[in-house]
């Protein structure tokens, strides 16, 4: 990955609703988003934007270009978007309690007109005339054609919150409300493993090392009240049997004696430094030797790299001002790259722990809210985030 004054490219509005999830699929124009309406849009994107001088990108708003296809199908909130390396399949998990799968390359069912630009409409009508205010609120919207799903993975009874796929695109992790993590064979579309976490949590980060024969989840069951707040968990999982490798937590506090571990309401003192309101996203490296986790919650926002053989926290970047809410990694190994509540995009490298781009600026501007989702293009050129204003990002990393 070269990194030299990145610039934004594209702003694509998707103001359904809290855009989740953003990935490229197979290189750096084509981009699948998902929202919490259970939206889940393709763009295909010129290879240059219309009319952006160098001037213009850097002094004027990245222009929108309309999505087009729909994936339709799930019936409540997208909560993650994975895809195949060479970007033919698509792969989302809902709160519909399903995982469905995607042929990118797909014919169409049928065609749709949409509208994903309705805030943006209701700006510009502001001020305006009853005509003028008429004339763009009911403009006419995008035709998009329809894609259903080829496969339906069911085997959770709750929100599936976390989604992993192994470089080969051979195995995926899913993890719910009720602490379910299942691994699945998607080449059968059937399950290889399951295992229960702690009771009470959520499976809210899931991961899969590149030979899909690791997991890692984060677990985190939020606060009921004073007394009895579930303890936070992060492990690692042998993917062909379910049994656990490593309790990292455990190795993190080796003070805490193991009755203490169920009981945290004195033991949340000791883990909340270390996981924040959770570790909410996680990533391998793609040599499988390091495992990326983000602190999530309106504090911390720490990313750990953490040693996968040892489960030692080799070191931790400090950025964001708020939690993160996504984590990945660039195919070379040497950088990380994070987005979080504080509405950034922040690079940093492996090695060193160095920060050396942000992409947003934080807190105003012309961002809006949450960068909830991050992803690379195959080719490295390009980065994507989707924020929760229902607005994504992409931005091209050497100008």
């Amino acid at each position: 990955m070269q990194i030299k004054e990145p610039v934004q490219r594209w702003q694509l509005l998707f103001e359904g609703d809290w855009a989740t999830s953003v990935v490229f699929l197979g290189g750096s124009r084509r981009i699948a988003a998902g929202n919490k309406l259970g939206e889940i849009f393709v763009w295909e994107l010129p290879e240059n934007p219309p009319g952006q001088s160098k001037a213009e990108k850097k002094d004027s708003e990245p222009p929108d270009f309309a999505p087009v296809r729909r994936l339709d199908g799930h019936t409540n909130g997208i909560s993650q978007l994975r895809a195949s390396s060479d970007g033919k399949t698509l792969i989302s998990a809902g709160l519909d309690h399903t995982i469905r799968i995607w042929d990118v390359d797909a014919s169409a069912s049928g065609t749709e007109i949409v509208v994903v630009d309705q805030k943006n409409r209701e700006r510009k009508a502001r001020s305006k005339s009853s005509e003028e205010k008429e004339k763009i609120l009911n403009a006419p919207g995008t035709q998009v054609e329809t894609v259903a799903a080829t496969h339906i993975l069911k085997g959770h009874n709750g929100w599936i919150f976390s989604l992993g796929i192994s470089a080969d695109g051979k195995r995926l992790i899913s993890g719910d409300d009720s602490s379910l993590s299942i691994v699945w064979d998607l080449t059968t579309k059937k399950e290889i493993s399951r295992w229960r976490g702690h009771n009470h949590t959520w499976v809210r980060s899931a991961a899969l090392s590149p030979d899909g024969k690791t997991a890692f989840t984060g677990e985190y069951g939020g606060k009921r009240d004073n007394f009895d707040i579930p303890a936070a968990q992060a492990s690692l999982w042998n993917c062909e049997d379910g049994s656990l490798k490593l309790d990292l937590l455990k190795l993190w506090t080796p003070k805490v004696k193991d009755e203490a571990r169920t009981d945290s309401y004195s033991y949340l003192t000791v883990w909340v430094k270390l996981l924040g309101r959770g570790l909410v996203c996680a990533s391998f490296s793609p040599d499988g030797k390091i495992l990326a986790v983000g602190q999530g919650g309106e504090g911390g926002g720490k990313i750990h790299l953490v040693d996968v053989e040892s489960g030692k926290i080799l070191r931790t970047l400090v950025g964001h001002r708020l939690g993160a809410c996504d984590v990945t990694f660039s195919s070379d190994n040497q950088y990380v790259l994070s987005s979080g509540r504080d509405t950034t995009v922040r690079i940093w490298q492996v090695a060193d722990g160095k920060e050396v781009a942000v992409l947003t600026k934080p807190l105003g501007a012309k961002y809006k809210d949450w960068m909830h989702s991050v992803a690379v293009s195959p080719n490295q050129e390009m980065v994507a985030a989707a924020d929760i204003a229902g607005l994504v990002h992409v931005w091209q990393l050497k100008s």
